[in-house]
C-alpha cells in the first residue's frame, strides 16, 4: 500500500481536475451566460452563476483527482479575491494553457514574459472611467450590466449607487423586503482588523457576516473562557450574533470559542483590535456601535461583569469580517456618532502639530465615509441568493472598471493581444475566453474573423464597430484572471508527483 501517485498518473489527474472545473463554469460566462444546479447535503439544491461557488461544488471519487481539484480551487479563490471577479474566465484560460502548452510538450517557465506583455498591452488599450462624469456612465453602466448577466436594472442601480458614494464608498448587501432590488444610503466603515481565527468565518467566501449583531468591546487580553460566559449567554437568549472587540484573546478562551461556534451552540467572532492607535479605534468603535463603555480590567470591570441593559453592549445593522479587514455597517447615523464625528473634526482644529491633526481628520473621513446598502429583492430564497451572487459580481466589477479602467470586452482585448503574442500555445490559449462566449451567445452561423476595427458583440450576436463597444471589462479584472490562470497551469504541467493522506492500494 503506498499514497504516491507519480509520473504520467499524477499529471493525468491535474489535467482532468482542470477540465472538469472547466468544463462545470464554462456555460456561466458572459451576458447570455445560463446557470448551475448545485446538490447539496441536508439541504435544497441551489442554482449558481458564480464560479467560485460552482467549482467549489465539483467533487471526483478519484482521490489524486479530488486533491488536484481542491488545489487549483485554492488558487481560483486567490484570483476572486484579488478582483472579485473573473473566477470563470481564469479557469478557462487555465484549462486552455495547460491544453495547448501540453500539445507542445513546451516549458511553462516562459509564460511570465507572456504575462508581461499582455500587461504591458492592456494598459495601453484601456482607458479611465470617472463617476463625477455623467458622459462616462454610460460604460460605467455597462460594465454593470454585463457583470450582472445583462440585468439593465442592476446595472443601472450600481451605476447610481457608485455615482452618488464615489468608487471608494464601501458597498453592503442584504435580503431586501421587496420582490425587487433597491439600495439606499446608510453609515459605517471599514476597519483593519481581522477575525482572531478562520474559524469563525460562516461562508464560502471564507468571511464572517451577519446582520444585527451584538457588540461588546473591551481592552482586555481574553484568557479565560469563563469570562465570554455572560456576554455569550446574554447573546443566545436574545437570538443574536456576538461579536466580541478585544485587545488579545487566546488560549483555553479562543480555543473554547471556537468550538462553540462549530458546534453551532452559539453565532460569534473574536476580533483583535489594531495594534497601532488602539485606544482611538476602541472610542470609535464604541461610537459607531453605540456601546455604553468598554471594559478594563484594571479597573475592576472586566467583560466578566457584563450584564443586559446597563449599556456594555453596542450593535450594527451588519457586519462582515474578512482575513484583513472588517466593514461594519451601522445603519442611520446615530446621535452619538454625529457627535463624535463632529468631535474629532473639533480635535483637529484646536490641534497644535499637523501630523495630530492629519490623524483625527483621517478617523472623522473613515466613520463619515459614503456607504450604501443594495437589497437584494426576488420572490424566492432561491432567486434571491442567485439574484446575490450577480450582484457581488457586478458591483466588485464596477469598482475595480472606476479604479484601473476597462478595455473591450466579449473576450476581444485578449483575443487581439494574441496577433501580437509569438508564441503559439500562449496565443491560442488567450483566445480561449472569446471562443466560450461565442460558444455561449453568438449565433449559430456565425463565424469570427480576424479584424482589428470589430468585434462580437455578445449581448447582441452583431458585429460592432470598436470604437463603439457596447461590452466592456474592467482592465485588471481581464489581467488578474490571466495572472490566476498562468499560476494554475504552471502548477499543473510542473508537478509529476502526489502524496495522498491515506495510502490508495498497490
Amino acid at each position: 500500500m503506498h499514497n504516491i501517485v507519480s509520473e504520467g498518473e499524477a499529471r493525468k489527474a491535474l489535467s482532468t481536475a482542470v477540465r472538469l472545473l472547466a468544463d462545470s463554469v464554462r456555460g456561466t460566462l458572459g451576458p447570455n451566460a445560463r446557470t448551475v444546479l448545485v446538490q447539496h447535503e441536508g439541504r435544497p439544491p441551489t442554482v449558481l452563476n458564480d464560479g467560485v461557488k460552482i467549482a467549489s461544488a465539483v467533487k471526483s471519487n478519484d482521490p489524486a483527482v479530488q486533491a488536484s481539484l481542491d488545489l487549483i480551487r485554492q488558487v481560483a479563490l486567490e484570483a476572486q479575491q484579488a478582483s472579485g471577479d473573473g473566477t470563470t474566465t481564469a479557469t478557462i484560460l487555465a484549462e486552455a494553457l495547460v491544453e495547448n502548452y501540453s500539445r507542445v510538450m513546451r516549458d511553462p517557465s516562459d509564460m511570465t514574459l507572456f504575462v508581461n506583455h499582455v500587461e504591458e498591452k492592456i494598459n495601453g488599450m484601456k482607458w479611465l472611467i470617472d463617476a463625477r462624469d455623467d458622459e462616462n456612465l454610460i460604460d460605467l453602466q455597462r460594465v454593470a450590466t454585463i457583470a450582472a448577466n445583462n440585468d439593465e436594472w442592476i446595472g443601472e442601480l450600481i451605476t447610481d449607487m457608485f455615482a452618488a458614494i464615489g468608487e471608494d464608498g464601501l458597498v453592503n448587501l442584504k435580503v431586501g423586503s421587496d420582490d425587487h432590488t433597491t439600495w439606499s444610503k446608510t453609515s459605517g466603515c471599514e476597519v483593519p482588523m481581522a477575525y482572531a481565527s478562520p474559524m469563525f468565518s460562516n461562508n464560502d467566501r471564507r468571511t464572517f457576516e451577519v446582520d444585527n449583531p451584538l457588540f461588546i468591546i473591551t481592552k482586555e487580553t481574553i484568557e479565560d473562557f469563563d469570562d465570554l460566559t455572560p456576554a455569550l449567554e446574554i447573546a443566545i437568549e436574545n437570538n443574536r450574533p456576538l461579536v466580541i472587540v478585544c485587545q488579545d484573546i487566546k488560549g483555553v478562551a479562543l480555543s473554547n470559542l471556537i468550538a462553540n461556534v462549530v458546534g453551532g451552540v452559539v453565532r460569534a467572532c473574536a476580533l483583535r483590535i489594531p495594534r497601532t492607535d488602539a485606544d482611538e479605534w476602541f472610542d470609535d468603535l464604541k461610537a459607531l456601535t453605540g456601546g455604553g463603555i468598554h471594559f478594563e480590567s484594571e479597573k475592576g470591570t472586566g467583560i466578566a461583569n457584563a450584564v443586559e441593559g446597563a449599556g456594555h453592549f453596542g450593535s450594527a445593522e451588519r457586519i462582515t469580517v474578512g482575513h484583513a479587514t472588517t466593514t461594519i455597517v451601522a445603519g442611520e447615523r446615530t446621535e452619538q456618532l454625529q457627535n463624535h464625528i463632529h468631535g474629532l473634526a473639533n480635535q483637529a482644529k484646536a490641534a497644535d502639530h499637523a501630523f495630530s491633526r492629519e490623524k483625527l481628520l483621517t478617523r472623522r473621513s473613515r466613520l463619515a465615509q459614503h456607504m450604501a446598502t443594495i437589497h437584494i429583492g426576488g420572490f424566492s430564497e432561491a432567486e434571491i441568493r442567485e439574484t446575490r451572487e450577480r450582484v457581488d459580481d457586478a458591483v466588485n466589477a464596477t469598482r475595480l472598471a472606476l479604479k484601473s479602467g476597462v478595455v473591450v470586452g466579449a473576450g476581444w482585448t485578449l483575443y487581439s493581444i494574441a496577433k501580437t503574442t509569438n508564441n503559439t500555445a500562449f496565443a491560442n490559449a488567450l483566445k480561449a475566453p472569446m471562443n466560450a462566449l461565442h460558444a455561449n451567445g453568438a449565433p449559430k452561423e456565425h463565424v469570427f474573423k480576424w479584424g482589428e476595427e470589430y468585434y462580437l458583440n455578445t449581448k447582441t450576436g452583431e458585429m460592432q464597430p470598436i470604437d463603439e463597444a457596447e461590452v466592456l471589462d474592467p482592465a485588471l479584472v481581464v489581467l488578474n484572471s490571466l495572472k490566476a490562470a498562468v499560476s494554475i497551469a504552471r502548477l499543473v504541467l510542473t508537478t509529476d508527483t502526489i502524496i495522498l493522506a491515506e495510502p490508495q492500494g498497490l
